[in-house]
């Protein structure tokens, strides 16, 4: 069932601001994971090896759990699932903040991981659901990263540096239940998935948009891990270039402020130009970034390769999303964006790893234009295979 922009409840201001703010939360301790695993780290003292395995904890409950939304996203009241998810978190967060136990801590981290996937999935179902989910992903990730940076600059000298990594987790907490509040927009279900198709969890669309819907879930996770191998060794590219690691900190961030301006130029375009167009910029953006990494010979060449690299990001990011949410008329398929970003940002740190070891940082940057290039075709096909079924759905009468 397709509902007018008019009678869709999903573009109220109130709901957009709820799914924006659970979002944030939802992305709150992946944004502070360098934070939150140093700290752990240097108050706990432990190995490279075990705090890894801390960050690997939260990921795999975070990615497990957002693989069964396929289930409940549609089946359960969202503002019971997300108010109920909210305490979790935070008392996951605690017990791995007061515990002295290595093995607690990872299990609570894996239960925190979980309850921030729920949170994220929540947050990725309602902006799905809008007239214009382009325009409302981008506001979402500007505000996942502006909450990061925030949180990021206030916390090492107000509280890590007086409480360590128990006042680190507190703080966090603290922050789950303040923002709380505005999740009171929250609607207890989507726009989509109203119809008979919904009790068979979409499998008897037909094969086009269906194939068209996979494409693009697997556009977001190729996309993902595209960037995100980037990112990981953009540090690395810039010591081998023998820059000052105190300015090229300054560049990266820099570089994390291009990516909201490039996710907030996603939010004031929207789909005024169609969801190619912007796919295809933001993808020359990031091709143009890589070969200036590749063939950098200067800080100011790096400091131009960065900053188009993290705003090609933010601005690519949220289309590559819309893709699924454009073609997922039963509201099912969106939620999986989330293990598709997860299991893409898993695999980059060590796929990288092995490129650079094995061939340099060349490598990496080649890997990561074929797989920029990769992303776009199946973004791509995806629209050519679905667009269609969705505008003969748009055609019938509403209801």
């Amino acid at each position: 069932m397709i509902e007018s922009p008019q009678s869709n409840q999903m573009n109220r201001s109130g709901v957009i601001l709820a799914g924006v703010v659970i979002s944030a939360l939802g992305a709150m301790t992946y944004n502070l994971l360098p934070l939150f695993l140093g700290t752990a780290q240097d108050f706990h003292s432990l190995s490279d090896r075990w705090v890894g395995i801390l960050g690997s904890s939260f990921f795999a409950g975070f990615t497990l759990t957002s693989i069964t939304a396929w289930f409940w996203i549609r089946r359960f009241d969202w503002r019971v699932v997300g108010f109920g998810a909210i305490p979790i978190a935070a008392a996951a967060l605690l017990s791995a903040g007061l515990t002295q136990s290595y093995l607690l801590m990872a299990i609570a981290i894996a239960i925190a991981g979980s309850a921030f996937s729920v949170l994220y999935g929540i947050g990725m179902s309602v902006i799905g659901d809008t007239h214009q989910p382009a325009r409302w992903y981008g506001l979402k990730m500007a505000c996942e990263a502006g909450l990061g940076v925030a949180l990021l600059l206030i916390l090492p000298g107000a509280v890590v540096q007086r409480w360590g990594f128990s006042g680190l987790v507190v703080a966090m907490a603290v922050v789950l239940i303040m923002l709380s509040p505005l999740l009171a927009g929250l609607p207890a279900q989507g726009a989509k998935g109203k119809g008979p198709a919904t009790g068979k969890h979409g499998f008897t669309m037909v094969p086009a948009p269906r194939v068209a819907l996979w494409l693009g879930l697997a556009a977001v996770l190729i996309y993902l891990f595209c960037t995100t191998m980037t990112w990981a060794f953009v540090e690395r590219i810039a010591h081998a270039a023998g820059f000052d690691a105190v300015v090229t900190g300054n560049v990266l961030s820099l570089g994390l402020v291009l990516a909201v301006c490039g996710s907030l130029a996603a939010t004031v375009l929207g789909d005024r130009y169609g969801l190619s167009l912007p796919l295809a910029a933001a993808a020359l953006l990031l091709l143009v970034s890589l070969a200036l990494l590749g063939n950098m010979d200067s800080l100011s060449t790096y400091t131009m390769a960065v900053c188009l690299f993290a705003f090609s990001f933010g601005l690519g990011m949220p289309y590559t999303v819309s893709v699924v949410s454009c073609l997922d008329i039963n509201g099912r398929f969106v939620v999986l964006t989330v293990p598709a970003i997860g299991i893409g940002v898993m695999l980059a740190p060590a796929m990288g790893g092995m490129l650079t070891g094995a061939g340099g940082h060349n490598a990496l940057l080649i890997t990561g234009a074929v797989s920029a290039l990769t992303a776009l075709s199946l973004d791509l096909m995806a629209l050519r295979l679905g667009l269609p079924h969705i505008s003969s759905q748009a055609a019938k009468p509403v209801g």
